[in-house]
């Protein structure tokens, strides 16, 4: 499934509100994916908050800060990989080299997570 302004348009056209013209919805759609892009590159550095709970939650001495701590972590690590995820494959279609490319950054974040664990 790929996100297309056009066909959010032809609904919306029938209202006569200014944030529904076509200059406005496109505007807005081309901020949305910058702003997009852009935290698809600050996602592996997020991803270091995460890691860092997480490495924290092993370290200490009590098992319910412990348990509180690793929550945490696994909350944090929600909008910094699911989103930008989310974001690539609901973007391109299947079988292109687009998507390929999604799988890559995937492995990206994982390899990045893996590294934030290790350095802390």
């Amino acid at each position: 499934m790929q996100l297309v302004p056009e066909k959010l348009r032809e609904p919306l056209s029938h209202f006569k509100f200014s944030i529904f013209e076509t200059e406005s919805l496109s505007t807005f759609f081309s901020t949305f994916k910058l702003k997009s892009y852009f935290l698809l590159l600050l996602s592996p550095i997020g991803l270091g908050a995460s890691a860092y709970l997480a490495q924290m939650s092993i370290e200490i001495g009590s098992i319910g800060a412990s348990f509180g701590l690793l929550l945490l972590s696994l909350l944090l690590l929600l909008p910094w990989s699911l989103v930008p995820i989310t974001f690539l494959f609901t973007m391109f279609q299947p079988k292109t080299w687009q998507r390929k490319l999604s799988w890559a950054y995937v492995g990206l974040l994982l390899i990045s997570y893996i590294y934030w664990l290790v350095f802390f």
